[in-house]
């Protein structure tokens, strides 16, 4: 049968778990780890998790009760198990289960029951999982407090991949089986709710130690993209603690935790508000030719520094920390026996972060061509058509930049 996996989906939290239960053990504190050894251990860690669950073995092939291991805390076997009757928890509550909850589920085979048992057993905490992320990236980061990437891992290093629609649960286990001699086979989903309570205070804890630990920045380090794509991990994480505190609620934890829980919006709105507005991203123009002149350079430097502050950035200098560096160059067409006169504009722009030297966004667009009677007026066409480009809501530099926002926030 398919063992149930943690719902702990961010190494930060499956590594800063303490062993329990069906829970996942530690593989150790990391200090000063690389990023590569970050990874092995949270690849190791999900290996971990995937085990941490407790299988139940086959039982006999004609009617009966399949028994499972009992968790831990000592809960007895169902008082219907014995080989051929059916079991009360088949159609309605066990009161040998009073201090567990429980779900039962059917279907054509073992598998199929125990998988539908477990649904049922999410479904009751109304919660699906449904996630693509990586887990050795928000981990190491989480614990190791490094720089977070941010040249060609803007979307965090997918090392470790889960896209599951199987709902999971943190120490539930399948109690109970029954066959009922022909065609149906049935499972019981159990988890103790005292345990319940504990392992899930537990994951909580880690979440807000993991979130404590990406915060933990210099007011320098904050405003930056570093700090940004921070407060996004920190988002995902509180997302998931919301989840973990309603687990806890329908658990019967009386602690009203989640009152003192920040969440994701909280977080993702501190980044738009405080972060973002603190980061000033300078812009210069290389003439690649000399009738780039300075008049044209200052229009294509205003169109770029207008797009940036849209989103709201700072305007900055050539000695801020972010650069936008733009190549422009017009090069004169010729057309035999064409009175009017053709230009073409190139161009070519990049924002980098000048202290790591990284290349966060390319930008460019295909050639301008523009025509006039003269070749200045033509020249001036095409510088005109540049700007209007570089300010366009769907294809502009600023929609580049919000892309790269949003890329840093998945």
């Amino acid at each position: 049968m398919r063992t149930i996996a943690s719902l702990v989906l961010m190494v930060g939290i499956i590594i800063l778990l303490p062993a329990c239960a069906g829970a996942p053990t530690s593989v150790g504190t990391g200090r000063g780890n690389s990023g590569a050894e970050a990874e092995a251990e949270a690849q190791a860690a999900l290996r971990a998790m995937n085990n941490g669950g407790q299988s139940v073995p086959g039982g006999n092939a004609s009617g009966g009760v399949y028994n499972a291991p009992q968790p831990s805390g000592g809960q007895p076997a169902s008082a219907s198990a014995i080989a051929g009757a059916k079991p009360q928890w088949v159609d309605s509550a066990d009161p040998v289960y009073a201090a567990y909850i429980t779900r039962s589920g059917s279907g054509a085979s073992q598998d199929q029951s125990d998988q539908r048992a477990f649904s049922e057993l999410v479904a009751y905490f109304r919660q699906s999982i449904q996630s693509e992320t990586t887990l050795a990236s928000s981990y190491s980061e989480a614990r190791m407090g490094n720089s977070v990437k941010t040249e060609s891992s803007v979307r965090m290093e997918e090392a470790i991949r889960i896209s599951s629609q199987l709902d999971a649960l943190e120490g539930a286990i399948i109690a109970a089986r029954w066959y009922d001699g022909k065609s149906a086979y049935y499972s019981l989903a159990t988890m103790d709710k005292a345990e319940t309570i504990r392992i899930y205070m537990e994951l909580v804890n880690a979440n807000v130690n993991a979130i404590n630990n990406l915060l933990n920045m210099t007011s320098v380090e904050k405003e930056s993209f570093d700090g940004y794509l921070r407060y996004q991990q920190a988002a995902t994480l509180a997302d998931q603690t919301q989840a973990y505190a309603s687990v806890l609620s329908v658990a019967g934890d009386k602690s009203n935790i989640r009152g003192s829980l920040k969440t994701g919006f909280e977080y993702r709105n501190e980044a738009r508000t405080t972060v973002i507005p603190k980061i000033p991203i300078g812009v210069i123009v290389n003439p690649a030719t000399p009738n780039v002149n300075a008049i044209r350079a200052g229009d294509i430097e205003a169109a770029f520094s207008s797009a940036i502050t849209k989103i709201g950035f700072q305007g900055g200098t050539a000695r801020s920390r972010y650069v936008i560096t733009v190549d422009v160059a017009l090069e004169e067409i010729s057309y035999p026996n064409n009175p009017i006169k053709f230009s073409r504009l190139s161009l070519n722009a990049a924002l980098r972060d000048t202290q790591t030297g990284n290349r966060l966004i390319a930008y460019s667009f295909p050639p301008l061509r523009e025509g006039h009677t003269t070749l200045v007026e033509a020249e001036n066409w095409c510088v005109r058509t540049a700007v209007t480009k570089i300010g366009h809501a769907q294809d502009g530099f600023g929609k580049k930049l919000s892309d790269y926002l949003t890329s840093l926030s998945e």
